[in-house]
Parts: structure tokens; sequence; C-alpha cells
């Protein structure tokens, strides 16, 4: 892929497998996007177009459905552009998640609760301090999630893994492993 640039911009993207006839009606072959060199192309105001990931943060970003160029001295950068989601939206999805897991991760030792209540049979140390571990979590998780005010302050809530797999970042989704617990 090439890109047509003129005055600073990207007028066009040319796909680099057909004839090219510039604003004065000069033409040339479809070859020359394989036999110039970059050179040669960018005398006439042809770029070599490389198309770049935009990693997107999905959580905090939307793609605006348009492209973001830049021009460097040898080739045209393609990004797709994104711009920011609404802060409290993302506060209130990620809350709604964290609530969610939290649930979830409960909901497995619910019936030792229905057997206590039923039966009067004792809830074993171990699930105990599971339950009450999964609440701490979620709820610091949820306290954290609250106090941010921008997507920076909700992206440092997300874990950093080292070589070594060791969290050096936040704590967002990191929940208490029931093995821990012998459940």
């Amino acid at each position: 892929m090439f890109a047509l640039v003129k005055a600073g911009q990207v007028i066009k993207e040319l796909r680099g497998g057909e004839p090219y006839t510039n604003e004065a009606g000069t033409q040339y072959p479809a070859s020359i996007f394989f036999v110039w060199s970059v050179d040669e192309l960018i005398a006439i105001n042809i770029y070599p177009l490389i198309i770049t990931s935009n990693n997107l943060d999905s959580k905090t970003e939307k793609e605006t459905g348009s492209y973001e160029y830049t021009i460097n001295d040898k080739s045209v950068s393609k990004l797709k552009a994104k711009s920011d989601l609404d802060i409290d939206k993302v506060k209130t999805n990620e809350i709604s998640t964290v609530k969610g897991t939290q649930n979830n991760a409960l909901s497995s030792t619910d019936w030792y609760y229905i057997r206590k209540t039923d039966k009067g049979t004792a809830i074993p140390t171990d699930v105990q301090n599971y339950r009450d571990a999964v609440r701490v979590v979620g709820d610091k998780m949820v306290s954290d999630i609250m106090a941010v005010s921008d997507k920076a302050g909700f992206q440092a809530l997300y874990p950093v893994w080292n070589e070594d797999k060791e969290n050096i970042g936040g704590t967002l989704g990191i929940w208490p492993d029931p093995e821990d617990y012998n459940l």
C-alpha cells in the first residue's frame, strides 16, 4: 500500500498494483510501485504506507472509524483513530463486572449456608475465609474504581506482570483462588 501526499496531507491511498496518473496528467505504469526506489516514489509524492496497530484499550477507548496519518521522511503511518470513553460509564461498567464476578465466586459456596440453615451443619473455616476474602477483594476493587477520576487512573488499576510472573501493577480482576482455601 502507498499514500499520495500533497501539502503535508494524505490525499489518497494507492494499492500499488494499478497505473497511476498525477494531477498534471502524467501517467505512470503499475510497475513503478515495485521497480522504483522509495526515494523515486517520494519524488512524485507517493510514500509507502505502513498500517500500525492502535493498541486499543477496549475498557476505556473506542475506535472512531477514522484514521490518523503520520508522514515521516520515508513512509506514512496509518493508525485507526480512537477516543476515550466517558470515565463515569467505564467505572459503572467495571463495577458491574466486579460485582458479577464477586457474586459468581460466592455462589459456588452458597450451599454451605443452605445446609447450615437446613441442618445446622457448621460452615468450614476454609469456606468462610474464602468468602470473606472474596468480599474484601471485591469491595477494595469497587473502592479503587470509585476513587479514579480519569483514564490514566483507571488504567493504573490494571495488573502488570513482570518476567517472574509477579504482579507489579494494580489488582483489578485478581481474585482469591479457591485452591488457596482448600476448596
